[in-house]
């Protein structure tokens, strides 16, 4: 069988997996908010090391996270200017799911089988723009359009969405790793394998946890806002995506691995800043769903259509 055809039916069939569990109730949701927790601040952030200390660093790799962030740029100042009429919760919360991406989870799994650690080194250096995109953009301006807003200056809202992005966890990982690369450091035998084992059981802990998030709301009131949210994400995922696929004068790997984590779901961390700011969460939820099936094909076809692996 073809190794593309592979990985992603392996995925597939993890992610059902996740999914009977909670069907079966063995999982709950809420249990699989805690395994969650701990691939974050394990395996996550272990993989995040050993694949940046091992990476030869140039100047073409500080272009992904400048990409990373002007993908959200665009996509929320097109859906600030589509969504005007809306009512302001309502507006906010589209706005917020038209930036960010669900990496960790979601991207990492399949582009590590894909294209092993040469890929995951293009998407950890995306990922860093994508949580400024996350704690910076769309997570300031829930604040900033948030009914909660009354006492909370612009200051103090900089200065919280700051102190989140420097507290990440993945994010405090991907510096480490390039600072040991940087500086030539050699950790200890031990810890390597530690950290190569605890990166190795990153893959199958987050396909498990999109199964077990796996959730299909179907309300037709919300859903045709959502899918125009949708339509200006893989608008400009594959806009994007594109233009740096053909032009960009870098190897095929870099410009194969930037337009497949331009179409990357929503992130995750809408969820959580939907139910803080008091928004909708069943439109967040959907969002986060409707994006990850549709993803997860695109993802397959442009692999296998591109013959990108």
């Amino acid at each position: 069988m073809n190794q593309t055809n592979t990985v992603f039916i392996c995925a597939l069939a993890i992610i059902s997996f996740g999914y009977f569990l909670k069907y079966k109730n063995i999982i709950t949701e809420k249990e699989g908010k805690v395994i969650s927790k701990l691939l974050m601040h394990t395996t996550f952030p272990a993989l995040i090391i050993v694949t940046m200390m091992r990476v030869h660093l140039e100047s073409k790799l500080l272009l992904l996270p400048i990409i990373s962030l002007c993908f959200s740029i665009f996509s929320m100042l097109t859906a600030a200017w589509f969504f005007k009429r809306q009512g302001s919760k309502l507006r906010a919360l589209l706005i917020m799911g038209s930036g960010g991406f669900n990496l960790g989870l979601f991207a990492y799994p399949l582009i590590e089988g894909i294209w092993g650690p040469a890929g995951m080194v293009y998407a950890a250096m995306f990922d860093l723009g994508n949580s400024l995109a996350i704690f910076g953009l769309v997570y300031g301006t829930g604040v900033f359009l948030s009914d909660k807003k009354e006492g909370v200056t612009v200051k103090e809202n900089i200065k919280n969405a700051f102190l989140k992005i420097i507290t990440l966890v993945p994010l405090q990982a991907l510096l480490i790793g390039m600072i040991i690369n940087l500086s030539h450091f050699e950790l200890p035998t031990i810890v390597v394998e530690i950290l190569d084992i605890l990166a190795r059981g990153n893959k199958v802990i987050a396909l498990l946890i999109m199964g077990i998030y796996l959730n299909m709301p179907l309300n037709s009131k919300t859903f045709q806002q959502v899918s125009k949210v949708l339509a200006i994400r893989y608008f400009w995922g594959l806009t994007l995506g594109f233009l740096c696929f053909y032009f960009l004068p870098f190897e095929p790997l870099y410009r194969h691995v930037l337009l497949i984590v331009l179409i990357i779901p929503v992130g995750m961390a809408l969820l959580p800043f939907s139910d803080e700011l008091a928004y909708d969460t069943k439109i967040a939820g959907m969002l986060v769903n409707i994006s990850m099936l549709i993803s997860f094909a695109l993802m397959w076809a442009l692999v296998l259509g591109l013959k990108l692996a």
